[in-house]
């Protein structure tokens, strides 16, 4: 009996952002009118996210010229390849809508915080899994509205010049205020708690502020299909790379999930400019089903 709760408190923790998440989708389905005294909190909560993963962070803990071929075939994977193939699947199954939130989750960069945690808990390389994650943040005001534009082509109308000041104003933002405030004043367990309640008030919002009546649950699972396959084609990539290169486990864990996990908020800002409930949604359910299927995956692969 201790050993079966002991089993199922250890699944509740695992899965606890993921649930959390979950709630605060169905809350803004439910009850969508407070979202309008939040709307004007989303490019600051963006901006504490930001500050969020790179708060605390020792020159020691990143090491670009160590890792420069790895970082390279990282970004381009995360930027170059799986977008672009992941658009070929997304444009041939989706809607306009939904294939569209695919296009704004696969251009963002690497989320920060959770591919260094699954990292960690897969025992990686987290000095590799960090450098790589803060280079494709800082990198994002450049490649971030370039790489959407190529993604929708002529289809889609795509702010360059508004998302990369956005983008400028966040990414830049964020990293004055982790200078300005000294690490040691902010202790980690309330700077994660901080950024979870960040994601969570986002994914409100954003839910809040569409039309949920306006997708079907077909939709839904074409979605979730499609991230699936999404997650799966980016899992070959992280063995091929790992075979054909000829890396150890330790190294290949933090490619695996700094290539596939993308940033939520910074999508969520993007999908802002945008009107369709299809975009969110899509970039929502991606985000659940990559960080289920990364706990999955933990000490699970290559």
């Amino acid at each position: 009996m201790e050993s079966t709760v002991r089993f199922i408190g250890k699944i509740i923790e695992r899965y606890r952002n993921v649930v959390l998440v979950c709630g605060a989708l169905v809350a803004g389905l439910v009850v969508p009118q407070f979202s309008t005294y939040l709307e004007s909190a989303i490019t600051p909560l963006v901006v504490f996210l930001v500050f969020t993963s790179v708060v605390g962070l020792r020159p020691a803990q990143i090491s670009v010229s160590s890792y420069f071929s790895l970082i390279v075939i990282s970004l381009g994977i995360s930027y170059v390849v799986l977008p672009v193939g992941g658009m070929q699947v997304a444009n041939t199954v989706l809607t306009d809508g939904a294939a569209l939130g695919f296009a704004i989750a696969l251009s963002v960069p690497t989320t920060t915080g959770s591919a260094i945690i699954w990292t960690r808990l897969s025992q990686g390389d987290v000095q590799l899994a960090t450098t790589i994650s803060i280079v494709s943040l800082l990198l994002a005001p450049l490649f971030t509205p370039v790489v959407l534009s190529q993604l929708v082509g002529s289809q889609v109308t795509v702010p360059v010049f508004p998302i990369l000041t956005e983008l400028v104003i966040i990414v830049g933002g964020g990293v004055l205020l982790a200078v300005l405030v000294p690490s040691r004043v902010v202790h980690p367990r309330l700077i994660d708690s901080g950024a979870t309640a960040a994601i969570l008030v986002l994914i409100y919002t954003s839910v809040a502020g569409a039309e949920s009546g306006m997708f079907t649950g077909w939709e839904l699972l074409a979605i979730a299909a499609v991230s699936f396959g999404l997650l799966g084609f980016g899992l070959v990539v992280s063995v091929f790379c790992k075979r054909g290169l000829n890396l150890g486990r330790n190294t290949a864990i933090p490619l695996l999930f700094t290539m596939n996990l993308k940033n939520l908020g910074i999508a969520l800002l993007i999908a802002q400019a945008y009107a369709s409930p299809l975009v969110t949604l899509s970039i929502i359910t991606h985000y659940v089903i990559q960080q289920v299927s990364s706990a999955l995956l933990t000490d699970r692969v290559l």
